[in-house]
């Protein structure tokens, strides 16, 4: 690999992200040709270390993004069932997210509930954020390997469901910080008969409810092998869908951006994540997890499970340009608060 100069970036939260940069030529074509005649070597790194960041080349646009990431692996999709809300840009890409700038979305590997999550997911900066905004990752065969004995049984015997609430295509817009999209922009249908073929290819178990609400379950172990080495990795949503991940995220956020604007939203957020809990179920949040037998997961066990995720986490400013090749079976992603403009898109490669 000596065409390009393979480096590493030192983060403050670890040994450091692998950075893949020109020595000389910035082209396009000098990165897809490199690409195309180092296919095994990126996987082979993409594989040990997790992920890998392509910096100081020239790539503008998402028709730019999209050619990287096809040269990296070339079975690109654009079947997004996940929960954030996303646009579409070109025929593979996306925006990675159109929360609030202030919303926290924290760690996991993409569309990890479902029967074929995404393989490599790919995300490019087109607009970096002046601070903050980052999309810090983490190796989740070391969370996997770090959770304390007692946890991780108690994962590994119970397993994870997961349950989300969608609202009917009648539903009036309202402000909540926890509402998901309505089924029908999910699936991209009003058609409720290819919304349930869609949850049966994907083994999602669905309900519907009054208003023409739809409730979706996945059942999961907490666990998974990872196709090629073989490890544990901790693979599902726990961390994001659980009622009390974000008030536990932002108290993280807190400590590490130290602004007055992060406290301010880690207390509002553990307010708002009490108050929203008062005269409600859990099953009918707009998501939730317990164990696979409805059982509720012990707070203090997920909060033990994201000091691990803070502790092994990556977090480095994006630079305009810059292109990340992430292994979503073993490293997970997330956003972290901020204020400003912000243009980070996504695509991926699917499993099936």
């Amino acid at each position: 690999m000596s065409s390009v100069n393979i480096q590493f970036y030192d983060t403050k939260k670890s040994e450091g992200l692998e950075v893949a940069t020109p020595a000389e030529n910035h082209s396009k074509q000098f990165l897809l040709d490199y690409i195309q005649s180092n296919k095994e070597a990126i996987d082979t790194r993409l594989t040990k270390n997790g992920a890998m960041l392509f910096r100081g080349f020239d790539i503008h646009t998402a028709e730019d993004f999209e050619q990287v990431a096809l040269h990296i692996d070339s079975e690109l999709k654009n079947n997004y069932l996940g929960t954030s809300p996303r646009n579409s840009i070109s025929k593979y890409t996306f925006s990675a997210s159109e929360l609030p700038d202030f919303y926290p979305i924290m760690q996991h590997c993409e569309m990890s509930f479902l029967r074929f999550p995404p393989r490599k997911l790919f995300f490019f900066c087109q607009t970096a954020p002046e601070k903050n905004g980052e999309t810090p990752i983490c190796d989740f065969r070391k969370v996997a390997a770090q959770l304390a004995p007692e946890v991780k049984k108690a994962f590994r015997e119970k397993g994870i469901k997961t349950i989300r609430n969608y609202d009917g295509l009648k539903a009036k817009a309202k402000w909540d910080l926890w509402q998901l999209k309505r089924w029908d922009e999910m699936f991209q249908t009003k058609d409720k008969k290819v919304a349930e073929a869609k949850c049966k290819e994907y083994e999602i178990e669905f309900e519907w409810l009054e208003e023409d609400k739809l409730r979706l379950y996945n059942r999961q172990d907490a666990f998974v092998k990872h196709p090629v080495t073989g490890e544990d990795v901790w693979f599902n949503h726990l961390q994001v869908f659980h009622r009390d991940a974000a008030a536990i995220e932002y108290k993280h956020i807190a400590r590490h951006q130290k602004s007055f604007r992060a406290s301010m939203y880690s207390l509002l957020t553990s307010f708002l994540t009490k108050v929203k809990t008062i005269g409600m179920k859990n099953e009918n949040l707009g998501t939730h997890c317990t164990y696979l037998d409805g059982s509720e997961i012990p707070t203090e066990h997920l909060e033990h499970l994201e000091k691990i995720i803070w502790n092994n986490m990556q977090i480095f400013p994006w630079q305009k340009g810059d292109v990340l090749a992430i292994d979503n079976f073993s490293t997970s992603h997330g956003r972290l608060p901020y204020k400003g403009p912000r243009n980070i898109l996504v695509c991926w490669a699917a499993n099936k």
